[in-house]
């Protein structure tokens, strides 16, 4: 792979980044619940509000991050350790998005209006899921431990991460309950998102791998 051509997918994989981090602060700021992959990371910071949601996330990050490394073991590759910048930019965005996006009280907002702005949000964190994908360069940690326990155990990447998306869930309902004494930051929300976003990023998939791959090849005959 020429210079080129890894300097676009980089380029593409980053926007991916920026795209999902967007969706998941949309998502939040609905006040509807935030995604199940973020469910932890958010409910840890309304349990300790001195740190962010992203700090929480970059922590949660790290934390799968040693996951894989110990799962895969000698067959870990050296790239992977890209992942830690990927996931300190991930999470700076998500903080960051937080704050561009402080205007949004839910309790000031219609019902609809947090559905419209939820399903925004479900579609720009598909888009970015989509986008990390066809770069097919890198993934972040939370991909990089799911794939890591569908090679190690042998099963198939699909059911390891809806098995993982489930577990993260019931910890982070378990962590609200015990930090908190109620249900804080999961609701009907977490469950469209959960239903819709795999389904969205399906469909970008599909019509961004063609597009991405004449970019970045257009960009190596240069």
């Amino acid at each position: 792979m020429s210079r080129s051509e890894l300097v676009r997918r980089y380029g593409i994989f980053t926007s991916g980044v920026i795209f999902a981090a967007l969706g998941i602060a949309l998502i939040t700021r609905a006040g509807l619940g935030t995604s199940a992959v973020s469910g932890l990371p958010y409910v840890c910071s309304l349990i300790f509000p001195a740190l962010s949601f992203g700090t929480f996330n970059f922590i949660f990050e790290i934390l799968l991050f040693l996951g894989q490394a110990a799962l895969l073991g000698r067959a870990f590759s050296r790239v992977q350790f890209l992942q830690l910048p990927a996931n300190f930019v991930f999470s700076y965005c998500i903080d960051l998005w937080m704050w561009v996006l402080h205007f949004f009280i839910p309790d000031a907002l219609p019902y609809p209006v947090r559905l419209l702005l939820l399903l925004i949000g479900c579609v720009l964190l598909g888009l970015g899921v989509a986008l990390e994908v066809v770069a097919d360069v890198l993934i972040l940690s939370y991909e990089g431990f799911v794939k890591a326990l569908s090679q190690r155990f042998h099963r198939d990447f699909g059911h390891t991460e809806l098995v993982v998306d489930n577990t993260i869930l019931v910890l982070a309902i378990l962590t609200s309950f015990a930090g908190l004494g109620r249900l804080a930051g999961l609701r009907e929300g977490t469950i469209i998102g959960t239903l819709i976003v795999g389904h969205i990023s399906g469909f970008f998939c599909r019509r961004l791998a063609p597009l991405t791959k004449r970019l970045c090849q257009s960009g190596a005959l240069e």
